[in-house]
């Protein structure tokens, strides 16, 4: 079983060695090529839309030009899964440790093709909030655009909606950072889907001045891949997310987190329960 998982890096960094993982850099249409990486504007590409569609572009790429691949996943250059966490069932959706540790050791994946048969998709576990996705998607960018997308997914995939408004409009929870491994064929099916959504919400909604809302597509499949999964009855397995940094962090314990988290559950049901 050949086993893919691209790391999407627009700069030259420090990365851990692996024999699946393939260098993939986002952008490269708009900056100097990197030697060491895969570009992603050679073949079918969206490589030009990349300050708008973040990683995606690497997605796209690695939908359209990887051969022969039979688990594929997505990593960034500093947010990787932790497969060594212990209690990862209660452990924080993502933690922080030095470049220099994390480079110093190496990277290693369970065995994924017995990982895949007993789950269909490998996913970041969920983050919380006192209220439910619409609405935290409205606090943090633009509320119209979201109705814009929901308006979109009626039009062209209507089947969706129950799971669109079940994960979003019902929950207060959804598995963030564009980050997955997969079998080739959800990748494939969810690329589809994804893609056919995204280009429509980009006719309708053009990218913002606004350096942060500009990243429109990039924040909405975020949410996107939690309405796939929902849709199609995917088994899940959640793994949390490792984040290399060079700058000062704290990571909050385990029992603190999830003492966060069930706030932050009984403050929706409770809200919820009253409207």
């Amino acid at each position: 079983m050949k086993t893919t998982i691209f790391i999407c890096a627009h700069k030259q960094v420090d990365l851990p060695e692996n024999e699946s993982f393939l260098p993939i850099q986002a952008g490269a249409a708009l900056h100097e090529h990197i030697v060491q990486y895969q570009p992603d504007d050679e073949g079918d590409n969206i490589s030009y839309k990349n300050p708008h569609f973040c990683e995606l572009t690497c997605h796209y790429w690695a939908w359209k030009n990887l051969k022969n691949v039979n688990i594929v996943g997505l990593n960034h250059y500093r947010r990787f899964f932790d497969f060594e966490r212990k209690w990862a069932s209660f452990s924080p959706d993502r933690s922080f440790c030095t470049i220099d540790s994390f480079i110093g050791k190496p990277y290693l994946f369970p065995d994924l093709d017995k990982e895949l048969k007993e789950c269909d998709i490998i996913l970041p576990p969920k983050r919380h909030y006192p209220y439910n996705v619409t609405e935290q998607y409205g606090r943090w960018h633009i509320s119209e655009d979201w109705e814009m997308l929901r308006t979109i997914i009626k039009e062209r995939h209507p089947e969706y909606i129950p799971a669109f408004e079940k994960t979003m409009d019902k929950s207060n929870g959804y598995s963030g950072y564009n980050m997955f491994i997969t079998s080739w064929k959800w990748f494939d099916t969810y690329s589809t889907w994804l893609f056919d959504i995204l280009f429509e919400v980009e006719k309708r909604c053009p990218p913002k001045a606004d350096p942060v809302q500009s990243r429109i597509y990039g924040y909405m499949s975020e949410r996107l891949i939690n309405v796939f999964c929902e849709y199609h009855e995917l088994r899940i397995k959640h793994v949390p997310i490792i984040m290399p940094i060079d700058t000062p962090f704290v990571n909050p314990s385990n029992l603190r987190y999830t003492l966060w988290k069930w706030r932050d559950n009984f403050k929706f049901l409770f809200y919820k329960s009253r409207k």
